[in-house]
């Protein structure tokens, strides 16, 4: 099980992340406007592609700014603060990734593409439940996935 400050360690890292990653996202140079393919297919306000890979609304921004903020808080109080953070956030992160992974596959979009844009998410989601859950041993035997 990782240590307390483990966890701590993990979610400060993560709150530096997502402040790095907004961040980024509005360094010259490094971003342009998002491609639009299809005619008459207007372009929100705030939206960027993110190293010319990932289209990033403002949204976006706003959900990685308080995933920043709010691991940062968590790490300041305590290690139980942050697992739980580590927790809500790896699961809601695991969603999205499945949730695009799914939209992908209906709109066809090709398999290499997919995977490539959705794998930041399924990796991060993957940390941050593997640090909020590795050695867990007060889950009850009934919840517990068989080794």
């Amino acid at each position: 099980m990782p240590s307390d400050k483990t966890v701590r360690v993990g979610a400060f890292v993560f709150a530096i992340f997502f402040a790095f990653v907004v961040a980024l996202g509005y360094m010259p140079g490094i971003n342009g406007q998002p491609h639009v393919h299809h005619p008459g297919m207007s372009m929100e306000p705030g939206e960027h592609m993110l190293m010319g890979l990932y289209r990033i609304s403002l949204l976006d921004d706003v959900t990685h700014g308080l995933s920043a903020l709010l691991f940062l808080v968590a790490a300041l109080h305590s290690a139980r603060a942050s697992r739980l953070a580590l927790t809500a956030f790896g699961w809601y992160y695991a969603y999205d990734a499945i949730i695009y992974l799914v939209t992908g596959a209906l709109q066809m979009k090709p398999l290499g593409e997919n995977i490539g844009l959705n794998l930041p998410h399924v990796v991060i989601s993957g940390i941050m439940l593997w640090l909020a859950y590795r050695g867990r041993t007060n889950i009850p035997s009934a919840m517990a996935v068989p080794a």
